[in-house]
């Protein structure tokens, strides 16, 4: 419009070309400053929505303590840690994610066993992450009780629970730092030889060390894959030698030859202590040594693979979906393989 006008005036002799081209620099020097002005009130805007934000985390309440001291005639009772019994036990749990949201969790009663690893598997939406949640008490149960060591989680520190239950998900973040900060994040008394065993157990060592900085990498810095940052989660785990491993999808974003390490990994842990997996992949739980079958907020079933194979049918069609072999498949345990690793050739699933 500048130039037109401009040249119009120009032809009519009412304004020198000088004063067409100062004109025109001056339009040209301000759109910078009118960008630039734009620009910031689109971040004010989103400043203010994240500062919205923020606030609503700084207001939300803080978990629940527990809420009572038992009185010495009314305390919890002894914690039953005999090999025998289990160590995780659902009595008639339901469990819903809101007042008016439908029930999660309709009456579940099961248990996992103190030693060995026990898997968890049915269709999207059928409490699997539910019964995940209430382990570790980022959710209550709207009836019956989860107990650890035969004692109610509500009479446990949070501190206590979720040091004795380490949960791997399967979203994997990581603090910013380097890597030797965020496997030392909860284990701070781990030793150097400690970091370099967990990071062996998940076939990192070698990456790890072809790194400039090693260990005190800086994470952002560094080029790290999705199944990278589920093995570093996994180490992080593992650096604390827990009691009670939780994985959720802990295989997804891996290839074979990581996933056969998370698989040693878990048997390891299984040998000392309890290993709960949900999966959608069952080539990660066939070797379990005990699968529960959930569906519609209901434990269905339980059983090793080849005991539910013949006995349920929402599991064989599992099965059958991934084409996992079904027939006459006798599998050894990895323990059996004396050194806990699955000999080369052997495959878990059929073709």
């Amino acid at each position: 419009m500048i130039l037109s006008v401009g040249a119009w005036r120009v032809s009519e002799g009412m304004l020198p070309v000088s004063g067409l081209v100062a004109f025109l620099l001056y339009a040209f020097w301000i759109v910078e400053p009118v960008t630039q002005l734009t620009q910031t009130v689109s971040l004010l805007q989103s400043g203010l929505a994240a500062a919205a934000r923020i606030k609503e985390i700084q207001d939300l309440p803080e978990e629940r303590r527990p809420a009572v001291v038992p009185a010495p005639d009314e305390a919890a009772p002894a914690p039953e840690r005999a090999p025998a019994s289990p160590v995780l036990t659902f009595h008639d749990v339901v469990a819903r994610y809101g007042p008016d949201a439908g029930t999660a969790l309709n009456g579940v009663s099961l248990s996992i066993a103190r030693r060995g690893h026990t898997a968890v598997v049915g269709p999207s939406g059928a409490g699997k992450t539910t019964m995940f949640s209430l382990m570790l008490r980022f959710l209550h149960p709207t009836g019956g009780t989860v107990r650890l060591d035969g004692v109610p989680l509500d009479h446990y520190d949070l501190d206590e629970l979720r040091r004795r239950i380490v949960y791997v998900e399967q979203d994997t973040p990581l603090v910013p730092g380097t890597l030797r900060e965020n496997l030392l994040y909860n284990h701070q008394e781990a030793s150097e030889d400690d970091l370099w065993s967990v990071l062996r157990a998940v076939r990192l060592d070698e990456r790890v060390r072809e790194l400039e900085e090693g260990l005190d990498s800086t994470v952002s810095d560094t080029e790290i894959s999705g199944g990278e940052r589920q093995r570093i989660a996994l180490a992080r785990a593992l650096a604390g030698r827990p009691e009670t491993l939780l994985l959720d999808e802990a295989t997804a974003q891996l290839d074979g030859l990581s996933e056969s390490a998370i698989h040693d990994a878990i048997v390891k842990v299984a040998e000392h202590g309890a290993v709960a997996t949900i999966a959608h992949r069952l080539s990660t739980v066939v070797e379990a040594d005990r699968i529960m079958v959930m569906e519609n907020g209901l434990c269905r079933a339980s059983g090793t693979h080849d005991e539910l194979l013949t006995s349920d049918d929402p599991y064989r069609d599992l099965v059958a979906a991934l084409r996992i072999a079904t027939v006459g498949q006798q599998r050894r345990r990895p323990q059996e393989d004396g050194a806990g690793v699955r000999p080369p050739g052997r495959p878990s699933v059929g073709p």
